[in-house]
This record gives C-alpha cells, structure tokens and sequence, in this order.
C-alpha cells in the first residue's frame, strides 16, 4: 500500500529495530505484491462463493 504510514514505517529510520539493521527490508516488495495480490483474488472468490449461495436461498 502507498500509504504515509508504509511510507514511514518502510523508507525512514524512525522504526528501525536495534540488532535488525541488516534484515531490512522487514517485509520486500515481492512478499508485499504477493500478499496483496492473494488477498485480492481471495476476496474476490469468497464474494463469488457468497454470492451464489445467497442466489440459492433467495431464489
């Protein structure tokens, strides 16, 4: 997400974990797009599923 939060959080020193320095990035770019791109064709097949057995009872 382009968010000032992801913004802050992922490109400023202002949350850097001590000890952690050489595991940035925390969370990649990939993992991130993965993420997201799942969560959305996730969401996309539970609102089909959703759907369809609502058209069954009301119908």
């Amino acid at each position: 997400m382009c968010s000032i939060d992801g913004y802050w959080v992922g490109h400023t020193n202002a949350w850097e974990i001590p000890g952690t320095e050489d595991l940035k990035p925390y969370i990649t770019a990939k993992d991130k797009g993965k993420k997201w791109l799942f969560g959305t064709i996730g969401m996309a097949v539970i609102s089909a599923a959703l759907a369809t057995i609502m058209s069954v009872f009301i119908h």
